[in-house]
């Protein structure tokens, strides 16, 4: 009996360990999962970045048009419009958030091609900035500009845990 005891104590404490580990996997994994989509992302913005001929900082209504920011005001704003062919406005991708549903969405040229990449932006202002070698936020853009991109953004509750806010900021340049 005394046996049975012990082999009963040992298999609920193996029982309730992996229960524990079960629930840390599923709450990780949701982190892990938000991770790995902000950084495919921040990666697909940047390479764009870094291919294209040039762009500018604006804003885009609530019809969906662009309006860029004017020459001599700070170069920050919601909204990147990038030309990937040199001298060719008719060509573009623009990178946006709205302020309604607080969504993040990227629309090419093409008709119908707007989709949303990420949701639960809490920064809807100053998504990108035009800044020089040093940090410096510029009131034109200039052939070296270093774009820099910060998003901020929470995953809702899940599981009983409280949301998780994320923040990422990176910068770059086109070649």
């Amino acid at each position: 009996m005394i046996t049975v005891a012990i082999f009963i104590i040992l298999v609920g404490g193996l029982v309730s360990s992996h229960l524990f580990g079960l629930k840390m996997f599923e709450i990780e994994q949701a982190k892990l999962n938000a991770s790995d989509g902000a950084r495919k992302i921040v990666g697909g913005l940047v390479n764009e970045i870094r291919g294209c001929d040039s762009f500018q900082i604006g804003a885009v209504s609530s019809n969906g048009t662009f309006t860029a920011l004017p020459l001599g005001a700070t170069q920050a704003g919601p909204a990147l419009i990038v030309y990937p062919i040199p001298n060719s406005t008719t060509n573009y991708i623009l990178y946006f958030v709205t302020t309604a549903d607080q969504k993040f969405r990227r629309a090419t040229d093409a008709r119908g091609s707007t989709r949303v990449l990420a949701g639960s932006v809490t920064n809807t202002s100053d998504l990108f900035r035009a800044q020089d070698y040093a940090g410096n936020v510029l009131t034109n853009i200039q052939a070296n500009s270093v774009l820099h991109v910060k998003l901020e953004f929470y995953q809702t509750p899940r599981f009983g845990v409280l949301p998780d806010y994320y923040k990422l900021e990176t910068s770059a340049t086109p070649r």
